[in-house]
C-alpha cells in the first residue's frame, strides 16, 4: 500500500514524514495529525530477493542499515548502524515531565545557559565542543557560520566599554540571518538529492547552529533586545531544524558535504591534501547526521527548558537518537572511528531509554553530552543519584 502524507501536511502543502501515529512536523506544532486512507499500488512483490542486494547482518544485531549502504565496501557496513530508518524517529516527551514545572528552576535554567557559553567559549579556543564536532568546518566554513564565529568570540572578549557595540553587532547578525532564511520543506526535500539545491546539508546545519549561537548569547545575556530577538526566533529554530532532520534523513551522501561546496568544487586544507575523502566519507556522513541530532537536543533543551520556567509552557520538540559513549566523537580519524565502532557498542540510545543506557554503557564511559541532556528532562538531582 502506499503511503500518503496526513491531511495537515497535505494541506499545508509541507513535506510529511510519513510516521505513524504522529508525523514530526505535527508533532512538533502541536497538530492534530490524522492519515487518509491509503490507496493500493501497483508494485508485484519479488518470490526471492535479489542477489545484489542481499547482505548477511552482524551477529546479534537487530539494526538494518541506511539508505548509503551501496556507496561503501562492505568491511564497512558494521558502521553504518547511525542511519537506519528507525533511528530518525522523534520521542515525545514523557507527560509526567512537562506536567511537572517544579522540576527545574530559574537556576537550572542559568546553569545549562552557563554550561552551553562555556561550550561555545570552547569552541572558539579549540575549534570543537560536545555538539560541534572537529570535523565539521574543517574543510568548508559556511559565511552564516564564520559571522556567528567572529561574533561569539567578540562577545566573549567584550568590555563594559565596547558591550553596546558588540551586542548591536549580534542583533544585526541575527536579523541578517534570519531575513536570509533557509529553503522551505517543499524546495528542501525536493532537493534533497538533486543539483539544483541552494543549499546543502552542511551549510543548511550551519545556519541553524549560527542561529542557536544568538540564542544562547540571548537567553544568558542580559542586554533586553537580545533576548527579545532569542524569544522571537524559537518558532523560527524550531521550524529549521524540522526541516533540516527530514532533509538529512533523505540525502543520499551527506558526508560528502563536509568535503565539497554547492556547485560540487571539492575544498581541501594544505594540512589535509593528503587525506582521501572517499575513505573518510562514512565517518563524515556520522559526523554530520551525530551534529544534526545534538543540535536537536540541545535546542529542544534550552528551548523547552526555557519557556516551561520563563512562561510556564510545557513546550518541547521531542528526543533524537544520539552516541552517548566516550571515545566515538572524539576519535581524531576516520581509522579510529571504524575501530572503535568495532569493538564496542557506540551506546546510540534515546533519552526515554535511560535502562538500556546504563545497562549497555558504563557510568565511567558516558561522555559529557549525554550527561548534560539527561539533566533536561530529569534533572541534575536525578543524574547525579544515576
Amino acid at each position: 500500500m502506499e503511503s500518503r502524507a496526513c491531511t495537515a501536511c497535505a494541506k499545508a502543502r509541507r513535506s510529511c514524514d510519513k510516521h505513524k501515529p504522529h508525523c514530526l512536523r505535527c508533532r512538533t506544532r502541536g497538530n492534530r495529525c490524522e492519515y487518509p486512507p491509503s490507496k493500493p499500488t501497483s508494485f508485484v512483490r519479488l518470490r526471492e530477493q535479489a542477489p545484489e542486494l542481499a547482505y548477511t547482518p552482524l551477529s546479534g544485531s537487530t539494526t538494518s542499515f541506511g539508505p548509503m549502504f551501496s556507496l561503501f565496501s562492505s568491511t564497512q557496513v558494521h558502521s553504518w548502524w547511525f542511519a537506519s530508518p528507525e533511528t530518525w524517529t522523534i520521542d515525545q516527551v514523557p507527560p509526567n515531565l512537562l506536567s511537572a514545572p517544579h522540576r527545574f528552576s530559574s537556576a537550572d535554567l542559568d546553569r545549562h545557559l552557563r554550561t552551553m557559553i562555556l561550550w561555545l567559549a570552547e569552541w572558539v579556543t579549540q575549534g570543537s565542543n560536545p555538539f560541534i564536532h572537529q570535523q565539521l568546518y574543517r574543510h568548508r566554513l559556511p559565511r552564516c557560520i564564520q559571522s556567528a564565529y567572529t561574533a561569539l568570540s567578540a562577545y566573549l572578549n567584550k568590555t563594559a566599554s565596547n558591550e553596546q557595540m558588540i551586542c548591536r553587532i549580534i542583533e544585526d547578525q541575527v536579523v541578517l540571518l534570519v531575513g536570509e532564511g533557509v529553503p522551505r520543506s517543499e524546495s528542501v526535500l525536493g532537493a534533497a538529492n538533486s543539483s539544483e539545491r541552494k543549499l546543502d546539508i552542511l551549510e543548511y546545519l550551519a545556519r541553524v547552529q549560527a542561529l542557536l549561537v544568538y540564542q544562547c548569547i540571548g537567553f544568558f545575556d542580559g542586554n533586553h533586545r537580545l533576548r527579545h530577538l532569542a524569544e522571537k526566533h524559537i518558532p523560527i529554530l524550531q521550524s529549521w531544524l524540522v526541516d533540516l532532520l527530514e532533509y538529512t534523513r533523505q540525502a543520499e551522501c551527506c558526508g560528502e558535504s563536509l568535503m565539497s561546496s554547492p556547485n560540487g568544487q571539492a575544498t581541501f586544507n594544505i594540512d589535509t591534501a593528503s587525506e582521501s575523502p572517499n575513505e573518510n566519507l562514512l565517518w563524515y556522513s556520522w559526523v554530520l547526521i551525530e551534529s544534526t541530532r545534538r543540535t536537536w537536543l540541545i535546542a529542544s533543551g534550552i528551548q523547552g527548558m526555557y519557556q516551561l520556567i520563563q512562561r510556564r509552557m510545557a513546550a518541547c520538540m521531542g528526543g533524537t537518537i544520539f552516541t552517548s559513549r566516550q571515545g566515538f566523537w572524539e576519535a581524531p580519524t576516520a581509522l579510529v572511528w571504524e575501530k572503535r565502532c568495532s569493538e564496542v557498542y557506540a551506546g546510540l540510545v534515546r533519552l526515554t531509554e535511560i535502562e538500556k543506557l546504563f545497562a549497555m554503557v558504563p557510568k565511567r564511559e558516558i561522555n559529557e553530552f549525554a550527561k548534560l541532556v539527561l539533566e533536561c528532562p530529569y534533572g541534575d538531582e536525578q543524574v547525579e543519584r544515576w
